[in-house]
């Protein structure tokens, strides 16, 4: 389906897409960090790493693009995008992925290929790394099965290694009882978090010029405080913001996105359940004021009622 405001902008893509894509990637200071507790697991030869965050924090992309840093003369990997599976079809993803010919029919038969194959590149100098994203999902049976995989090791170093890349929700999964055998086999953690507000003008700008933007439309600074402010630094909230700016801009054929533009898109009923919209707070100066006010008024009462000063009369006179 043709996008209308592309022509209008001068892109050659949508640059505020929903469906991870590497080629949008930015280096925000999270993701940095990110990929530096995985190399420094990898430099470790540790068994089980975890990358976990919130919805919309970009942890897909991270671990494709973790997987595409890789240099395949010295890694072996496996993705597996969608863990909803039991323990054996999870071993014939993985042997899939990897390129082992095995029966399916005989669990026994592939884990002993699967075995074979990583002591077989652990000689060759070759390490072996299973990525499983959305790990929040994984059965129990499967997380056991994953805790006898990270068993596969030699006298001195693990042959195998495995990055959950998981929601907020893989951490409360990981603390249940019975799950401690695992996660205490976890070695490496880190959890991602949203784009400084700093980072959001940058993001935005970065995407524009990704999609072949040369500076026909601008986003004001007014504009991009707003958008950190609806989106609380979550990426994929600030592309839906941003995308229905674009087509707010394209209906008026304008150029530049400022406060009004944002702020009406905002409002937008459509982005209810998008968006958290701030609960409207009563300035300080003015609560200190009403106290102010009050107290007084506490006081003129206690006053009259004890009849300290006539409080009446001084009011009988005031009105006159």
């Amino acid at each position: 389906m043709e996008i209308p405001y592309l022509e209008y902008f001068g892109l050659t893509e949508k640059p505020f897409g929903l469906t991870p894509d590497s080629h949008f990637y930015f280096e925000s200071q999270t993701h940095r960090e990110a990929f530096e507790h995985l190399r420094f697991f990898l430099m470790q030869k540790e068994g089980i790493a975890c990358i976990y965050g919130d919805v919309g924090t970009g942890k897909t992309v991270l671990s494709r693009l973790f997987i595409d840093s890789l240099n395949k003369n010295h890694y072996n990997t496996a993705l597996i995008l969608n863990p909803i599976m039991g323990d054996k079809e999870f071993l014939q993803v993985v042997l899939t992925e990897l390129s082992i010919e095995h029966d399916p029919s005989s669990k026994k038969d592939m884990f002993s290929k699967l075995e074979e194959f990583l002591l077989l590149e652990f000689k060759k100098g070759k390490e072996t790394i299973i990525v499983i994203d959305e790990a929040q999902l994984i059965t129990d049976e499967t997380f056991e099965f994953i805790r006898i995989l990270s068993n596969l090791e030699t006298d001195k170093e693990k042959i195998l290694h495995i990055i959950l890349f998981g929601q907020l929700e893989l951490i409360e999964r990981l603390r249940d009882p019975h799950l401690r055998y695992l996660s205490q086999r976890i070695s490496v953690i880190y959890r991602l978090k949203t784009l400084h507000p700093d980072e959001v003008g940058h993001y935005i700008t970065h995407r524009l010029l990704k999609a072949g933007s040369k500076g026909f439309v601008q986003f004001e600074d007014g504009a991009v405080q707003l958008i950190y402010n609806a989106s609380k630094g979550y990426p994929r909230l600030i592309n839906i913001i941003c995308d229905r700016c674009l087509i707010a801009l394209y209906s008026k054929s304008g150029r530049i996105v400022d406060e009004k533009v944002v702020k009406s898109v905002i409002a937008d009923e459509s982005l209810g359940a998008f968006l958290e919209h701030p609960k409207k707070t009563i300035p300080i100066k003015k609560i200190i004021y009403i106290s102010a006010a009050v107290l007084i008024l506490c006081i003129l009462i206690i006053l009259s009622v004890f009849n300290i000063i006539p409080v009446r009369s001084i009011l009988e006179k005031f009105l006159k």
